[in-house]
């Protein structure tokens, strides 16, 4: 039986669909890495002055690791909820949550006013936002997924894919304006409050766009699903469940690499190898500008030579490219070597594990059927996150038999066999049709076409 291809062009639905996408993993990552990015210049605003420096260092990697952790709890929720009432629905309700979260990190008091409280504020408004971050993930990505032609998956995803690196790098300039713009009275007052107001008005936008965008077909997710249950209790199911697994394996292998490159490495280059903190800033703008290639070129090479095979490419990469680069990075710095070479194999280790995220975001979306397809999506992309955002935890571990500027290697290393692991047990997925797809097994129908 040959089942019709979608068009080839993006219609105006798919078209708004794609955009919003787009719109929505750039301002995810602008939420969530905004204060690891802004508020260690200004954390005396929310601390005593007798605070110990480790203690103070410590308290600004629990608002980044409880935003993060917050994803895990809004994924699953909320990718069931688009699953049952409809992805644009979903995107509005996160939408609403974030953006309102962050305008109230924009107007927190300090220590001054609240003493304690004012830490503690910070922190939950970082988990309820990381909650509503972590919702979505599950609405956008998957309608726009969804609506795009079949053929131009592979671009769509890499693009979408792409407003991630986009968004850090928009963060690291603003940061730059207002560090260079603002003494330290008025940033540690006002000045610092400046990035949230423009996150503020980034989620009114999202949320203004996404009005605009057509819901998805309601009773068409309820024929895919089996029965009365919860999607999300079908995507534990004996029929899916294997496929969960292969995917969480995947996301767990990429997350664990990628977190260290984009999380660890820019620290360590500053405080342990002694780099100029402003040259570091100038290399992760560059790296994340590279990484925006490089999540195209995953997305495009993954629809012409099949995601699986791209996948397995990039375990590879990822496994012996990256990790020679990383240490590569601390043998140059560790020399006396200049920051030009130490920059360019820095960028080689941030983009080989960061690219594939390109490709991964329509094969985790052809992993599921359409009734199932926001939570196992929405699920397993922030449940895979949970051990890799305790890098620190495994870098004090590791720290016991290796020197602390290596340990990151270890992580790559596993990140990179756990993503070969993951891509090697999978399926290919190219061609698999979407919409109308049964929840009856963790693989979708493929389209039979002349092309394939």
């Amino acid at each position: 039986m040959t089942v019709p291809l979608t068009e080839e062009r993006l219609t105006p639905e798919a078209r708004r669909s794609v955009i919003g996408g787009i719109l929505s993993l750039f301002v995810d990552s602008f939420d969530i890495y905004l204060p690891a990015l802004v508020l260690p210049a200004v954390m005396d605003y929310f601390e005593p002055a007798s605070m110990s420096a480790t203690t103070k260092v410590t308290l600004v990697t629990v608002i980044f690791v409880v935003t993060l952790l917050g994803r895990p709890i809004g994924g699953p929720i909320f990718g069931n909820l688009a699953d049952r009432i409809g992805r644009r629905r979903v995107t509005m309700i996160t939408g609403v949550g974030f953006t309102v979260v962050t305008l109230l990190i924009g107007l927190m008091p300090g220590y001054a006013s609240w003493g304690y409280g004012s830490i503690v504020g910070l922190i939950l408004l970082r988990l309820i936002g990381g909650i509503f971050l972590g919702g979505g993930y599950a609405g956008p990505v998957p309608l726009a997924i969804e609506r795009s032609p079949m053929r131009r998956r592979g671009l769509v995803g890499g693009v979408m894919a792409a407003g991630a690196p986009a968004a850090i790098t928009l963060i690291s300039i603003i940061q730059l304006v207002v560090l260079e713009r603002f003494s330290g009275p008025a940033l540690q007052s006002w000045g610092w409050r400046i990035p949230f107001f423009f996150g503020f008005l980034l989620g009114i936008a999202y949320v203004a766009y996404y009005s605009r965008v057509k819901e998805v077909d309601l009773e068409e997710l309820k024929k895919s699903r089996e029965g009365n249950r919860a999607p999300l209790f079908q995507l534990f199911d004996r029929k899916n469940i294997r496929g969960f697994g292969q995917v969480f394996l995947l996301m767990t292998g990429m997350w664990f690499a990628a977190q260290i490159v984009l999380s660890f490495m820019p620290g360590l280059l500053v405080g342990v190898l002694h780099q100029n903190p402003s040259d570091v800033s100038t290399l992760e703008i560059i790296a994340n500008v590279a990484t925006i290639l490089g999540m195209i070129g995953a997305g495009v090479w993954g629809q012409r030579i099949g995601r699986r095979k791209l996948l397995l490419g990039c375990a590879v990469a990822i496994t012996i490219g990256a990790s020679l680069a990383y240490v590569s990075l601390v043998l140059l710095a560790r020399s006396g070597a200049g920051f030009l070479p130490i920059g360019i194999v820095a960028i080689v280790a941030f983009v080989l594990p960061n690219a594939p995220l390109g490709c991964l975001v329509v094969y985790l979306n052809e992993r599921f059927g359409a009734g199932v397809r926001s939570s196992g999506y929405g699920t397993v992309y922030t449940l895979s996150l949970i051990l890799p955002a305790l890098y620190s935890v495994w870098i004090t571990v590791l720290q016991a038999v290796l020197p602390y500027e290596y340990t990151a290697v270890v992580l790559i290393v596993i990140g990179g066999v756990l993503f070969f692991a993951g891509a090697w047990i999978g399926p290919e997925t190219r061609g698999t049709v979407l919409l109308g797809e049964p929840a009856a097994g963790p693989v979708g129908r493929r389209a039979e076409t002349a092309s394939e």
